[in-house]
């Protein structure tokens, strides 16, 4: 058996790739793992903030050639900024290529596959995909899911160190536990609100809230697109949609984006809409995003004259 020092230094030679929008959660987790975040790279984006497929390569290739070993990347199927889908076919080519996991992080968008499945090409090449049924299929705060390609995986990486090999040959079911394969121990039946309610309401119904909530998105990107006092800054493939006040000519990005935060600030406390933030390439933008069946067009509409009425009012 390795020193313990020999297997820290083992475990740092190993790199994941992923976005410069990926969602924070995963450089959380490198961290968690004891590979570091200094082992994450962070790969540049298009003007769609999709990983760009070509600048991966040549990340895998210039780690390969200093000795690291490439271990995953993390493809986004909807970044939480933009709702942008990151090429899944070209990043599975490349993973498969250099013999990388393949993980798609797809806690916010990837359910929208149920109502627009074009938009998700190459999602069925991942080894795993994460989704959270409590954005977009309205469920409690703490539903979330993690999908295997093959569930020995799972079985593999918390199996005691005898058991290992079993994992990798047994059924992926026989014998093993839920508290065995994942880090979390005790927890609620949190499927079963799910289950009823995908049982009681039908996948048509919730096909359907998710098409209008896509539908009410483009409303909203189209309605700022014709304000010439507004500027989107992205519209992404799904529901987020974001803008910021345009300002004077003169303005500097600073004067810009401290205005746009304070617009921000007026239209929460105003109390009708509610909007986030995002800051896109040093630019701080307002954020939209539709993931609520209850919203309505009238809502939707509301959404620009509060930001004009909450910049005037500054």
């Amino acid at each position: 058996m390795p020193s313990n020092e020999a297997g820290v230094k083992a475990a740092t030679q190993g790199v994941f790739y992923a976005s410069q929008e990926v969602h924070m959660s995963i450089a959380k987790s490198i961290a968690l793992l004891g590979i570091g975040r200094k082992n994450l790279r962070l790969i540049s984006t298009d003007d769609s903030f999709r990983l760009i497929p070509a600048e991966l390569e040549q990340a895998i290739q210039r780690d390969k050639a200093a000795g690291m070993i490439p271990i995953a990347v993390v493809a986004s199927a909807g970044t939480v900024n933009t709702g942008a889908i990151d090429p899944l076919p070209e990043i599975a080519a490349i993973a498969r290529r250099h013999g990388l996991w393949m993980h798609v992080d797809g806690a916010y968008g990837a359910l929208a596959a149920i109502a627009a499945p074009g938009k998700f090409a190459g999602m069925d090449l991942a080894d795993s995909l994460s989704l959270d049924p409590h954005k977009w299929l309205y469920q409690p705060l703490d539903c979330g899911c993690l999908l295997y390609r093959d569930a020995r995986a799972a079985h593999a990486a918390f199996a005691h160190t005898g058991d290992y090999a079993k994992a990798l040959t047994n059924d992926p079911v026989e014998g093993f536990a839920f508290f065995e394969e994942s880090l979390e121990l005790s927890r609620r039946f949190r499927a079963l609100r799910l289950w009823l309610s995908l049982r009681y309401h039908g996948l048509q119904a919730f096909r359907a809230a998710i098409q209008k909530d896509l539908d009410l998105a483009q409303r909203l990107a189209n309605a700022i697109a014709k304000q010439p006092e507004l500027k989107l800054l992205a519209r992404g493939d799904l529901s987020a949609v974001c803008f910021r006040f345009a300002g004077a000519e003169s303005q500097s990005e600073e004067e810009l984006n401290r205005r746009n935060a304070a617009i921000l600030k007026r239209v929460v406390q105003r109390g009708r809409v509610y909007l986030s933030n995002a800051t896109l390439r040093g630019k701080f933008g307002l954020r939209a995003c539709i993931v609520n069946h209850r919203t309505t067009a009238d809502d939707v509409d509301s959404v620009i004259p509060e930001v004009l009425a909450s910049a005037k009012n500054l």
